[in-house]
């Protein structure tokens, strides 16, 4: 029987052609590759990633083997609770789902609850006002989206072309997410991949060194 291409089969899976790779300007890159790596590790299929949902009534409503295909094709940012739900059967915690959610939201443009608003210049918060873990982290984001909100893939290959040091794609990710905070040096290896030099590295050694002195307390 022929299926068209992006229906699902009985298993759950898209057929017609096999799942196309994630295009690094898409819009939710990073928190779509974060849930096609747990749904790999899991082994599972959309249609039994369904099933989980609804037996175990982790999403109300419940998940369609659609609706959780869609969640990880990174073109658009899904709703909370779908990926909540993916990250849940597939082995990951409510907590660490919400907070991925929260930092793609972040990057694409939305309001906390999901709602996409104009994008409108915001104030930076100058390197010298860093005081707090979380002062650092929005320093961080705004240096990136300053330059032109680069893939974590191009960050880590322009940190080395640079001479930078490493910028592991997936050690970036949770830093981003809030789940750690930098190293020193991983920090100015980032910054230097988003185009900072000269003073402003000292600048950004020295919020470091405030954030970390107060995150340490």
């Amino acid at each position: 029987m022929h299926h068209a291409s992006g229906s699902l089969d009985i298993q759950g899976e898209v057929v017609g052609r096999s799942r196309t790779s994630i295009p690094q300007s898409a819009q939710c890159y990073e928190l779509a590759q974060w849930l096609r790596s747990l749904r790999q590790r899991s082994g599972l299929t959309y249609r039994q990633m369904a099933e989980r949902t609804e037996e175990l009534r982790i999403a109300d409503p419940a998940c369609s083997a659609v609706t959780l295909s869609r969640a990880d094709r990174g073109t658009f940012l899904p709703r909370r609770h779908v990926v909540e739900a993916y990250a849940q059967v597939c082995g990951a915690t409510r907590r660490e789902a919400r907070l991925r959610w929260e930092q793609a939201a972040r990057q694409s443009g939305h309001t906390p609850d999901g709602r996409e608003v104009a994008s409108a210049p915001r104030a930076r918060r100058k390197l010298e006002l860093v005081y707090q873990p979380a002062h650092l982290l929005e320093a961080m984001h705004q240096a990136r989206l300053a330059a032109g909100q680069p893939s974590l893939r191009e960050m880590e290959r322009k940190a080395r072309d640079l001479g930078a040091g490493p910028l592991p794609r997936s050690t970036v990710a949770d830093i981003l997410a809030g789940f750690r905070m930098p190293s020193e040096e991983l920090l100015v290896a980032y910054v230097q991949a988003c185009g900072q030099h000269g003073r402003r590295i000292a600048l950004w050694r020295n919020a470091w060194a405030r954030a970390f002195s107060a995150d340490a307390a």
